[in-house]
């Protein structure tokens, strides 16, 4: 019931376990759904008045008064209530079956198998379609339901089969290490990073050992963590890549120059950037070519990498640039990342001297956002870094403190 009023009020990745939880307590008596009374119309194909007594309808913001008294009302929204507790009651079976489905893996698995590790194969490359590109309050529960399933299909394989696991094992906790980074839980995502590199390193695989560690260099960069971890992350990444193009040798490039650049090494960043571009040439069709997941590194990667840079080293003309181009190269599916590009762009304005502009920028741009992605860690890092670019006299300006203040009430 929960996804079908977010579909009826044109939220397509809204959280519904949160309303699910809502519809519950509707179903008993503790609270009133008054500002989901015009979505439940459009639900269930009828007028709002038929449902509840809101007066005129005025959308989503109708009033509803629960200490009126009106039999007819009561009775109908009891009756849709019991058509909501249809569905609703559904959800403990749902998770009663889930337990229920592990233990009986359990029983049936004697031994993993190549069949095993071929399906694992194709459910990690289906989690690299959402982490990072999804809400992670909806891919997170999923996947963490699945990396206990693997865990123990891991403990039963042997030969072949338990490197190949442990490889998947692996990308499934870089994805739930990025996956929690967008929640700002970096604690917790530093874990699931180690976690990451471990397995990674267990699958005798260099190329996915390297990619666990620059990927993780890249998300450093979010979490506060020292420059200096970002670069020793990346150097690791590039040595054990071989050189080989791959992911992990261009996301090591990435993550030195946008780390450099952030430090004032300009000179330093420029060169990094200058080694990407080449490692970028050298890239598989197959990779350039991936724009949708993780395991890709397409243009668009390129050129939000150089507008990061050249956003940081404050040379303007290349920033604007670099970021024209790389918002030009998003996908409609992409949320995050082009949310990022802009926040670059407010940081261009502000060390250009308009403060103003700047702080209306990343207004305008968390404004935008997806109610789901607003609380982003990565979107929000960058709208701090752009704010934070404002001379001391600037930072009093009304704009400013608007957009400080925007910052604040989206983080609680």
């Amino acid at each position: 019931m929960a996804r079908r009023l977010l579909l009826a009020d044109g939220l397509k990745q809204g959280n519904v376990p949160h309303l699910a939880r809502q519809i519950y307590d509707w179903e008993k008596g503790l609270h009133y759904p008054r500002d989901w009374a015009i979505t439940y119309a459009k639900a269930f194909k009828l007028d709002p008045s038929d449902l509840f007594s809101t007066g005129e309808a005025q959308g989503a913001s109708s009033t509803y008064d629960p200490d009126r008294d009106f039999e007819d009302d009561e009775v109908k929204r009891r009756a849709l209530l019991g058509l909501l507790a249809t569905t609703a009651a559904a959800a403990p079976f749902v998770r009663d079956a889930e337990h229920l489905r592990a233990a009986l893996t359990g029983t049936l698995t004697t031994e993993a198998t190549t069949r095993d590790a071929d399906a694992w194969e194709r459910v990690a490359f289906d989690y690299a379609h959402e982490a990072g590109f999804l809400p992670p309050e909806q891919v997170l529960p999923e996947m963490l339901a699945d990396l206990s399933e693997l865990d123990l299909l891991i403990a039963r394989a042997t030969g072949s089969v338990r490197p190949r696991l442990i490889r998947t094992a692996a990308q499934l906790s870089m994805f739930t290490a990025v996956s929690l980074t967008g929640l700002g839980d970096v604690r917790g995502a530093r874990r699931w990073w180690r976690t990451a590199v471990r397995a990674a390193d267990g699958s005798g695989d260099a190329l996915i050992a390297s990619h666990a560690r620059a990927r993780e260099a890249v998300y450093a960069l979010f979490d506060n963590r020292h420059e200096q971890s970002v670069l020793d992350l990346a150097d690791e990444a590039i040595a054990i890549s071989g050189n080989t193009p791959c992911p992990g040798l261009a996301d090591g490039h990435g993550a030195r120059a946008q780390a450099l650049a952030q430090t004032g090494r300009h000179a330093e960043a420029l060169e990094a950037l200058d080694d990407l571009k080449r490692v970028f040439e050298r890239l598989p069709d197959r990779i350039r070519d991936d724009q949708e997941t993780q395991l890709g590194w397409s243009i668009k990667r390129m050129h939000h990498t150089a507008s990061f840079v050249h956003t940081h080293i404050g040379d303007h003309k290349r920033a604007r640039q670099a970021q024209d181009e790389a918002l030009a190269a998003y996908t409609s599916k992409s949320v995050l990342g082009p949310a990022q590009v802009e926040m670059y762009r407010a940081t261009t304005l502000i060390q250009e001297g308009d403060a103003d502009a700047g702080a209306k920028h990343v207004m305008s741009v968390l404004d935008r956002l997806p109610t789901a992605h607003r609380d982003s860690q990565t979107v929000r890092k960058n709208a701090v870094t752009a704010l934070a670019m404002a001379s001391p006299k600037d930072a009093r300006r009304p704009a400013m403190r608007d957009a400080y203040a925007m910052l604040a009430t989206a983080a609680s």
